[in-house]
């Protein structure tokens, strides 16, 4: 990931803007030699962050790509190991 001071990056951000969603590099900028800020791409953005807000929402997008169920009764269903389960003392 290239870095690039602040000052560099308040006087060129047109060009510094264009460079990221050409290349689909996040850029940092730093500031006093310290990491202060990272600008991405808005593509980038949106895969980073997800589409969906909550738990539900994020659980059933993880399912559609990882578990294949042929019959959802809910959110857990067919999720979870039959039997008995495990002993278990206090």
């Amino acid at each position: 990931m290239q870095t690039i001071p602040f000052s560099e990056a308040r006087a060129h951000l047109a060009d510094a803007l264009r460079d990221v969603e050409r290349e689909q590099e996040p850029l940092l900028i730093s500031r006093r030699g310290q990491a202060a800020a990272v600008l991405m791409s808005w593509a980038q953005y949106r895969q980073l962050a997800g589409s969906s807000s909550g738990f539900l929402a994020r659980l059933t997008e993880w399912r559609k790509d990882h578990v294949q169920l042929e019959d959802e009764v809910g959110p857990f269903e067919g999720l979870r190991q039959g039997g008995e389960g495990r002993d278990f003392t206090w």
